[in-house]
């Protein structure tokens, strides 16, 4: 994908040739931007399918009238740029991965941290289970060579610590959206491919990614602000921003840092 724009401006072709990275704020949104000098005639714009902005023009036209033109086009700019982000993390969760097997020193995801496995034997008449302490993992099994049972194991209990972790964060974070009137939604954990959250205002439905648990809380948090937030403001407006500024004065932060997590294996 490449999109390009093309934005007249009649100027007297200049043979200075340079480039700087500059910032525009579109709709509350920070875009980060390449800003060529070149002997054209026209101002271009072009987002490639990485979602980097460029930006090319003669060294006569102003910043200010590129900054402009950029700000009519910020629809197409954002959403260009959103989905370049989700083609991405969709990139990453569909690269093969190394199948787990749930033995001794191996690590396993929770929370932003790796959590190292470790594997206790429990004989006739112990209870198997799992328990999560600081950063070692506990497989309390009979039979430890079982990947299958452990496996089982493992999403069971990956299972029952999501709904209560989601449940908690969205009972915090419904409490600031009381004054607006929002009645608590229907949570629900499912694994997407090309979000993290996603929100169903009408229908009173959150739903959220089932691998945001291995993600920190405060982007867990980030996320379920988000969405509740499309409860007052169902698109991506500058008032949806706004919103989100007000009542979660990081996010930005927050959401910088989910989007920097990559694949653990």
């Amino acid at each position: 994908m490449l999109i390009v724009l093309l934005e007249r401006y009649r100027c007297m072709a200049a043979k200075v040739y340079g480039s700087e990275k500059r910032v525009i704020i579109l709709g509350d949104i920070e875009i980060k931007y390449e800003l060529t000098r070149k002997s054209v005639k026209n101002v271009n714009l072009r987002i490639d399918a990485a979602g980097n902005v460029k930006v090319s023009a003669s060294r006569r036209v102003p910043v200010d009238y590129i900054e402009g033109f950029m700000r009519q086009k910020q629809a197409l700019i954002v959403a260009a740029v959103d989905r370049a982000e989700q083609n991405s993390r969709r990139q990453i969760e569909q690269k093969p991965q190394t199948p787990r097997r749930y033995e001794d020193g191996e690590q396993l995801a929770i929370l932003g941290r790796k959590r190292t496995v470790k594997l206790e034997q429990v004989f006739k008449g112990g209870s198997e289970r799992i328990d999560l302490e600081e950063d070692l993992m506990y497989f309390r099994v009979r039979d430890p060579g079982d990947v299958c049972h452990k496996e089982l194991m493992y999403e069971k209990w990956l299972k029952a610590y999501q709904c209560e972790l989601y449940e908690e964060i969205c009972r915090q974070v419904h409490r600031q959206f009381l004054q607006f009137g929002v009645e608590y939604p229907a949570v629900r954990i499912r694994r997407m491919t090309s979000r993290w959250g996603s929100c169903q205002p009408y229908k009173g439905v959150i739903t959220l990614n089932s691998r945001l648990v291995e993600t920190p809380v405060s982007c867990i948090e980030y996320v379920v602000m988000h969405e509740f937030c499309h409860f007052i403001h169902p698109d991506h407006s500058r008032a949806f921003h706004a919103l989100m500024t007000r009542l979660m004065p990081d996010w930005k932060q927050r959401k910088q840092l989910l989007n920097s997590i990559s694949e653990w294996n």
